[in-house]
């Protein structure tokens, strides 16, 4: 809906409903200022979208460029759920339920988030961080499943030959890896007037919904990723062997390692070790080490990212090249997908609707050497 229809139907609304409050309504005049409140917020952004347009047009005589014509971009799923979801056919009867995609960008779909963490911390201050599903690469396919191929080692390299010689062969064997997308999905149960309050709805499924899917995909990455058959796996470890798997990934397939996940305990651990002068050695509490400069909240071990999460048992860590060593593949044209019903089990008698999140998904690890899995020493 362009944000000019957007508007109209608001100020539709806050008609009708100061009809309701001559009439004494009272549930009206508590929805009238909420509802008022909103029309003035659209208002506001097609008068800055109005002000732009006069100043391109201004600036070139542009006049191709219709601003307001545009739609107000979504900052999160549920704040495009909330655009996007008809829930007027629910409440009215025409509808049982009620269903959108978020996390692909079609024609005229304008949000831009695709990542979970690029907002979730803004939403839900005191709730873990996820970063896990941000260091693989991210890609889509059409089909159910994924055929892949898993990069072997390397035989032979290139090297300087004669004029006329014979050159040097490379083989790099290739074992081809079929596997179905995974449906990540969840539901939980509102009231009903979760339909009629949109504030309540974004806020729903921003901090139950999106959150707790993010926390099931962050253990369901980690899980598959220590299951890969080939990643290397070092025990007894301690925090130098982290740096020293990282330069072996470098030195036998060619791959920098990008990041370190850990968890909350290890990272804890080595946070407040000490040197024999009783030192932190990542600085202390309030300042750094030996009084210089300031303390940082959460520092990279040996520079690397580091991604500190209980999607990793306390003992274990994962060190690897994320990025290149493998990727998140979602269903294209799906991305995440939220439904609203209010005809599951007896959620009509009840008053309630029931809210579903989920999205398809699978872990393409293509070069296993570029993980390693440590084992802390107890």
């Amino acid at each position: 809906m362009k944000i000019t229809e957007m508007y109209e139907a608001k100020m539709g609304e806050v008609a009708e409903l100061k009809s309701a409050v001559e009439n004494g309504d009272a549930e009206a005049a508590e929805k009238l200022a909420g509802v008022m409140d909103e029309a003035k917020e659209l208002r506001a952004h097609m008068d800055e979208a109005d002000a732009a347009d006069e100043m391109l047009k201004s600036l070139g005589g542009i006049d191709t460029m219709t601003i307001t014509d545009t739609e107000v971009p979504a900052k999160s799923l549920g704040e495009f759920a909330v655009k996007h979801l008809d829930v007027e056919s629910v409440k009215s009867g025409a509808a049982k339920s009620t269903a959108t995609d978020y996390g692909f960008k079609a024609a005229t779909d304008l949000h831009t988030v695709s990542q979970i963490v690029s907002y979730d911390n803004n939403i839900v201050d005191p709730q873990r961080e996820l970063s896990v599903r941000d260091l693989f690469s991210a890609e889509s396919i059409s089909g159910n499943a994924l055929t892949y191929y898993v990069l072997g080692t390397a035989e032979g390299e290139p090297a300087v030959t004669a004029e006329g010689a014979k050159k040097p062969q490379i083989h790099i064997p290739y074992t081809p890896k079929t596997e179905a997308l995974a449906k990540i999905a969840a539901y939980f149960k509102e009231s009903d007037e979760l339909l009629s309050d949109m504030p309540f709805m974004e806020s729903a499924l921003n901090s139950r919904g999106v959150y707790m899917h993010g926390l099931a995909v962050e253990d369901y990455l980690t899980t598959k990723l220590l299951a890969t058959s080939g990643i290397h796996t070092e025990t007894n470890a301690d925090v130098d062997t982290l740096l020293e798997v990282a330069m072996g990934i470098r030195e036998e397939i060619g791959y920098a390692a990008d990041a370190i996940v850990i968890n909350p305990a290890d990272y804890a651990k080595l946070r407040v070790a000490k040197d024999s002068n009783l030192q932190y050695y990542g600085g202390g509490y309030f300042y750094g080490a030996y009084g210089n400069g300031t303390v940082t909240e959460q520092p990279g071990i040996w520079g690397m990212r580091t991604v500190v999460t209980p999607a990793v048992t306390a003992g274990t860590a994962i060190v690897g090249a994320f990025k290149q060593g493998g990727s998140v593949v979602t269903k294209s044209g799906e991305g995440l997908r939220v439904e609203v019903s209010d005809s599951n089990e007896d959620d009509f008698v009840k008053n309630a609707v029931t809210v579903r999140i989920e999205e398809r998904m699978v872990l393409a690890v293509r070069v296993p050497a570029a993980f390693a899995k440590i084992t802390f020493t107890s």
